[in-house]
């Protein structure tokens, strides 16, 4: 079989496009593909780099006002006290019946533990700030200004995220009756004490039977141990009254008051003399 010089050119012409277009899609697509996506991951780092030079640049006021809320920090935690015993849930309960005023019926406290924080925040948030440390001090490596950490900037690092106080809690639920007035007055005299607490729960329900307010309160009394220079102050309780002339809680009649002392009267007297005969 003969082929003709025209067939061999249409032929060759054929491989010729093959060619180009096998080189395009396996050669030149490829390439101009990759070659985008570093252009757009080169910008990316460009901006990267510049944020991480400012914020290098800005180094020493991060840390200044870093070391500035650390202390603002400490003294918040100096308005804690030192210690919350059940003694002072019992004298919140009483100053709460005497000041509200309200009938407490019984007082449940708990034991003092220790006030879990964010911890799987801190986790999320140091990761990133780490990595942001180490780029910063990459970029200074290559650029050759790098500095000597001073030693409270080590600090304000290794001690980011790590809370240096432990923060307890004691609860103490008061279970009461009380008027409605009485119960604006007790949230009041809760918001005005100066050790530091708050209102964890409370629920009230209307008694028909007494017209008064059935309620529970749920109260966390703060503290922060081992402060220096703190110790624990017990709770005063020279105002309070101790002990009853009635412990079986009954009523008084109206002409029991007025009643002598059967000591002093001639009932008395009559029983002394036959005790003596």
């Amino acid at each position: 079989m003969k082929v003709s010089k025209r067939d061999v050119l249409l032929l060759l012409g054929l491989l010729g496009v093959l060619a180009v277009v096998c080189s395009y899609m396996l050669v030149f697509q490829p390439t101009m593909e990759k070659m985008e996506a570093l252009t757009e991951e080169n910008e990316q780092l460009e901006l990267r780099i510049a944020d991480l030079q400012g914020k290098s640049a800005n180094r020493d006021s991060y840390e200044s006002e870093t070391a500035q809320m650390r202390r603002e920090i400490e003294e918040i935690y100096q308005l804690f006290p030192v210690d919350v015993r059940e003694e002072n849930a019992v004298l919140l309960a009483i100053n709460q019946e005497l000041l509200s005023p309200m009938k407490i019926q019984s007082v449940t406290i708990d034991a003092l533990v220790e006030v879990p924080f964010a911890e799987e925040l801190q986790q999320e948030e140091m990761p990133d700030a780490t990595y942001e440390i180490e780029e910063v001090e990459e970029i200074e490596d290559a650029t050759g200004t790098q500095e000597a950490p001073t030693p409270e900037a080590g600090d304000t690092q290794s001690a980011a995220g790590v809370n240096p106080f432990h923060l307890m809690n004691r609860k103490a639920t008061i279970n009461y009756e009380v008027s409605y007035e009485g119960l604006k007055r007790s949230v009041k005299n809760i918001c005005m004490q100066t050790d530091r607490m708050v209102i964890d729960n409370l629920s009230v329900v209307y008694d028909e039977q007494t017209g008064l307010l059935r309620g529970v309160t749920a109260v966390n009394m703060f503290c922060v141990p081992d402060q220096e220079g703190k110790v624990y102050e017990e709770p005063d309780f020279g105002g309070v009254l101790l002990g009853t002339d009635n412990i079986f809680g009954t009523r008084v009649i109206r002409s029991e008051g007025s009643l002598p002392d059967l000591e002093d009267g001639a009932e008395g007297e009559a029983g002394e003399d036959a005790a003596e005969e």
